[in-house]
């Protein structure tokens, strides 16, 4: 087929073939439009009268003559055929003694459903009308305020008798008063719209009821908390000034949930119910007392229509005769609905006497909501004889499905039916009405059996039971089905009803675009379609821009391929059939509308499903950032972005209505929504996926180590442009085309199993360019965040290894003048025990190992992943890469200075700014350490130096202990406390003495004077080399001695000279001897 089509349909006829209420058709029309109703769920006390689920079953069941009472509920959403069954029942229903009464949903109203009783019924009963009651003769302002008033006196606490279960909370919180005040009254819109929907009307002024229940909501109630912002002070008592602060507070928790799009009061109720106390408490109060304060307004009396249906049943009891009410929407009735529900559950054999009733038998059907149903008093509900479910919820509170469109090919025959219908015209339907008169069923006119070009039309566009789906194909309509918003202000289009309104009737209307070559046209733009339905992948709109031949419409070509073909294909390829097709589109579908081919000659077949490997990446560790505030400018274009809305903390879950689609459409959705508004939807898991597509870059391609990279680059740090304040310094990732190019082409390589080869070569290529051109943004970013020095930016990996090695030096486990290799050796390995006696050397010594006692772990730990080379699969250290700081520590070695830091920069990595402290503690350098170091250990070597003078170490201290052991011994009392003393520390420091400690402390000395000598310093070397510790040990011991000898020998003049002619000669020649020892001891140590 290679021609261009034409509409095989009038558009005039469209309006009154494919009308919106099944009702508003004549019977030709309806018959041949209807498609069985089947498939749905039966329940009630007497279910197993209706043998399946079928139409025929239940009118079967309903009219059997033997039935006396039936109250039969069809609940369905609006739209799903509730009044469609019933019309067909009532067409359907056996002529015979039955009085059937067909009460349509008109104008939604309870006026207009009491006017079509009053018609419908025999001349002889339309007197009793007028005993219902007069409407008001007031504006729609003025019954508004009257039904307000009569909602607040219905609330004292003291109206009704008995008083109702809500009595004592109506009594503590005086919700009377509040909507009494002249305020509320004035400004409170929400009885104006009850009243609106009572009369049949929308909640606008535009817009019609479509079967929703007239009862007060969520909604309301904020717009009360509006109203009720000055009741503090008016007059009213403290508990209806309470009740509107409360009712204020929840109002904005209300407010929020309905900016995400949280538009079906009802299932906000269920979700936020407990939340909102005292709103959901009012609203129940006032939805209770609704009834009672509507109904005069109405000029309806319940009682009245009761008593209206009891004379009727009575009269028709006395004729032998059963009333049959087939009432298509019960919320026609609200106002005196349980009045009617009463009615319809009397069951005449509960009045019989002997046998008879004085109220003849009354099988009713009535269509009703799962909203109205799910508010319906458990009374009513046990009374229902049989319940046809025509859908059923996924989950609790959700909108139900239609059980008759779930399969496939109920949808085409639906839909097939109407355009057979409107093909064949009213007055070709009207004439095969009147023979179905006369015959037994003939089939509804098809004219596609008689068509010249049938077989092209058929073969292209396809055919249900012998019906062409022009301009329609079957993929056509599983999109565009797909595409029906299945939340749209608490109604889902879904339905038999939204396929006629979004899908058939705007398609049919466009004839005269099909003639001139515009169709699909923006008529198909309409909001029961998701917006979201439209989006083409990135690819494909890339390629119609550059394909599309100048002057040709964009938008014509994108609604075909979006529901005619398939917005995830960008290619060309051979069906089995051997027409080619370019986005799901066959050739000549092109052709038919008369939209320019833009697919390849050459093609495809096409694929069977592969595996396409996609860049790989794993979850990076968990590393802690430091987060960095910085609210002057951005030097590079990954710090940069336009300031967008930030979601509040704890926003509520959204309710926007989303497609029923795969993850790859989903995502191709979301990065155009993002593209469009700025608006990424679920943007964790999106910064989740662009974090791991920069990690999988090479670290090296961006002149960082593996370990820096990950640290700089963690998942809390690399956002999309508009996922996150902007005074936040993290790696942004713009919104640019080859950003959207590259993450949607990730997404399809990992997602869609059906890529073709041109396809997946297509996709890695953005991928690849995605990639490269992050790293140039990589590179500046990293440049910002580690900051530079003399043009060059700071190496983490050569700070790391100087603390290391610096720590090692002072710790004595490695010399400066050991070769490279084994020095970094020793720091890479974890470590041993100390060797330098850290503990007894100066203070800025020891405060630079205190320092890097906690970080050197951590350091090493960084150090071995920065420098590591694995070899395969191996996670293990294999080889090193050392290029990067040979020469920055050999020039550490001889200079002993750190490199010098950026000024003013945070890294945001925490153990980098760890180790610059440490850096910035000694200055840049060890020479301070080593100067304070050098200064102790020389003014210990000199003190010992002088104290022994000139006598070995041991000879010296041996000797000064034989000295005090002699005083001690000879002279009992002199000077016990430093005698003491100097015992337990000789204790103590006695085995070094008879070890090399004290060879080596001896060494240190001589070394340290020959250095003075030649008027050279200690070096790092010598220093961390010194037996620190031993030479304290040695230079405290030392100067003890000094001090006790010299307190010895004070003692023992002052004794002699006491005792001097007192003693024998025994005791004047042992403290002789005695002072003969100290004196040559003390002459020795001073000489």
């Amino acid at each position: 087929m290679n021609v261009s089509m034409r509409a095989c349909w009038r558009a005039e006829e469209v309006a009154g073939i494919v009308a919106n209420e099944a009702l508003e058709h004549h019977e030709a029309i309806f018959l041949a439009t209807h498609s069985a109703i089947k498939g749905f769920d039966i329940r009630g006390s007497h279910q197993g009268d209706i043998r399946s689920a079928h139409e025929s079953a239940v009118l079967q069941a309903l009219s059997e003559p033997s039935r006396k009472h039936a109250f039969c509920v069809v609940q369905g959403e609006p739209g799903s055929g509730k009044s469609h069954l019933i019309r067909w029942l009532a067409l359907k229903w056996p002529e015979g003694r039955d009085v059937t009464l067909l009460i349509q949903r008109a104008d939604g109203s309870l006026e207009g459903a009491l006017e079509q009783l009053k018609t419908r019924l025999p001349t002889e009963f339309k007197p009793l009308f007028d005993r219902l009651g007069r409407r008001q003769r007031a504006t729609d302002e003025g019954r508004a305020k009257n039904f307000l008033s009569n909602l607040a006196n219905a609330l004292d606490p003291k109206y009704y008798d008995p008083p109702l279960e809500d009595v004592d909370w109506c009594a503590a919180n005086l919700p009377g008063e509040l909507i009494d005040n002249l305020t509320v009254k004035n400004e409170w819109t929400g009885p104006a719209r009850i009243l609106r929907l009572l009369d049949g009307k929308g909640e606008t002024e535009d817009s019609e009821r479509n079967s929703q229940s007239a009862v007060f909501n969520l909604f309301d109630i904020s717009t009360l908390a509006e109203a009720a912002r000055s009741v503090r002070n008016s007059g009213v008592r403290p508990g209806a000034e309470r009740l509107a602060a409360k009712i204020r507070e929840e109002a904005d928790t209300i407010d929020a949930y309905r900016q995400e799009d949280w538009d079906d009061p009802e299932e906000l109720l269920r979700e936020i119910g407990p939340r909102v106390p005292y709103s959901a408490k009012l609203l129940e109060a006032l939805n209770r007392r609704r009834n009672d304060a509507v109904q005069h307004l109405l000029g309806v009396s319940a009682e009245g229509l009761k008593d209206l249906f009891r004379e009727v049943r009575t009269v028709l009891a006395q004729r032998g005769q059963r009333l049959v009410l087939l009432l298509e929407d019960i919320t026609s009735w609200e106002g005196i609905d349980n009045s009617l529900i009463d009615v319809l559950v009397t069951n005449a054999d509960t009045r019989s006497n002997d046998g008879k009733s004085d109220l003849c038998p009354l099988i009713s059907v009535v269509g009703i909501t799962p909203a109205y149903y799910a508010d319906l008093p458990a009374n009513y509900r046990g009374r229902i004889t049989h319940e046809l479910n025509l859908g059923l919820a996924k989950r609790e509170g959700e909108l139900q499905d239609v059980a008759a469109l779930r399969e496939e090919e109920a949808r085409l025959e639906f839909v097939a039916r109407y355009l057979s219908a409107t093909r064949a015209g009213t007055d070709v339907l009207a004439q095969w009405r009147e023979s179905t008169r006369e015959q037994s069923s003939p089939d509804a006119p098809n004219l596609c059996l008689n068509c010249p070009i049938k077989t092209g039309c058929h073969a292209t566009f396809g055919a249900f039971d012998d019906v062409g789906l022009y301009p329609f194909t079957r993929k056509a309509l599983g999109n565009l089905f797909d595409a029906l918003n299945e939340r749209d202000n608490g109604l889902t289009w879904k339905t038999p009803r939204g396929i006629l309104q979004a899908i058939v009737s705007p398609v049919l209307e466009q004839a005269d675009a099909i003639e001139a070559g515009d169709f699909p046209t923006q008529r198909l733009d309409n909001r029961a379609l998701l917006p979201d339905s439209r989006n083409l992948s990135g690819i494909l709109e890339q390629m119609i821009d550059a394909r599309l031949p100048a002057g040709s419409a964009h938008g014509q070509i994108s609604r075909l391929i979006s529901y005619w073909g398939d917005r995830n294909r960008s290619t060309t390829v051979r069906l089995e059939d051997g027409t080619i097709a370019f986005a799901g589109v066959a050739k000549p579908v092109y052709e038919a509308f008369g939209i320019p081919w833009i697919g390849d000659t050459e093609t495809e077949f096409k694929p069977v499903p592969v595996v396409t490997p996609v860049v790989e990446f794993n979850p990076a560790e968990s590393t802690q950032t430091v987060e960095e505030e910085n609210n002057g400018p951005r030097r590079n274009a990954a710090l940069n972005q336009t300031p967008v809305s930030i979601s509040r903390p704890a926003t509520p879950p959204s309710k926007r209505p989303s497609l029923t689609k795969s993850e790859l459409q989903k995502s191709r959705d979301q990065l155009r929504h993002w593209k469009e508004t700025g608006e990424l939807l679920s943007p964790m898991e999106w910064n989740k996926l662009v974090h791991g597509l920069v990690q999988s870059i090479d670290a090296g391609s961006v002149s960082l180590d593996r370990d820096t990279f990950k640290r700089l680059f963690t998942e809390s740090q690399v956002k999309l442009e508009g996922t996150a304040p902007i005074r936040r310094g993290y790696f942004w990732v713009s919104k640019d085309e080859w950003v959207l190019s590259g993450l949607e082409a990730y997404q399809a390589l990992k997602l869609d199993k059906g890529l073709s080869n041109g396809e997946v070569e297509v996709h890695r290529r953005a991928l690849a360019a995605l990639l490269r051109r992050l790293e140039p943004q990589i590179e500046q970013y990293a440049d910002q965040r580690l900051g530079l020095v003399d043009g060059k930016r700071l190496e983490p990996s050569v700070t790391y290894a100087k603390i290391l090695l610096a720590r090692a030096w002072l710790r004595g486990t490695a010399s400066p003048d050991m070769p490279l290799p084994e020095q970094l050796k020793i720091i890479l390995s974890d470590e041993d025990g100390a060797e330098s006696d850290p503990a007894t050397r100066s203070l800025q010594w020891r405060e630079f190992l205190h320092k890097t006692n906690q970080q050197h772990r951590l350091l090493r730990v960084a150090l071995r992943e920065m420098l590591s080379i694995p070899q395969g699969e191996s996670k293990s250290f294999g080889l090193a890469d050392v290029s990067k700081l040979a020469a920055p520590l050999e020039l550490f070695r001889v200079t002993l200075r750190f490199a010098p830091l950026p000024e003013d920069v945070d890294s945001g990595i925490t153990l980098l700014e760890t180790a610059k402290d440490i850096v910035s503690s000694v200055k840049g350098s060890l020479q301070n350490i080593l100067r304070y170091e050098r200064e102790r250990l020389v003014s210990q070597v000199e003190g010992l130096m002088e104290i022994r003078r000139g006598s070995a170490l041991r000879d010296h201290i041996e000797r000064v202990e034989k000295a005090i052991d002699a005083v001690s011994t000879s002279v009992p009392g002199a000077s016990p406390d430093l005698v003491r003393q100097w015992k337990t520390m000789f204790g103590r420091v006695k085995p070094l003495l008879d070890s090399d400690a004290v060879y080596a402390v001896q060494r240190f000395l001589l070394e340290v004077s020959d250095l003075k000598e030649e008027g050279k310093v200690i070096s790092l070397k010598l220093a961390a080399g010194a037996p620190s510790r031993d030479l304290a040990q040695f230079k405290d011991l030392a100067s003890l001695g000094e001090t006790v000898v010299a307190e010895l020998l004070e003692h023992v003049r002052d004794k002699l000279k006491a005792r001097a002619g007192a003693s024998s000669l025994a005791d004047i020649h042992t403290m002789g001897t005695a002072l003969v020892t100290l004196g040559s001891d003390q002459k020795g140590a001073m000489s």
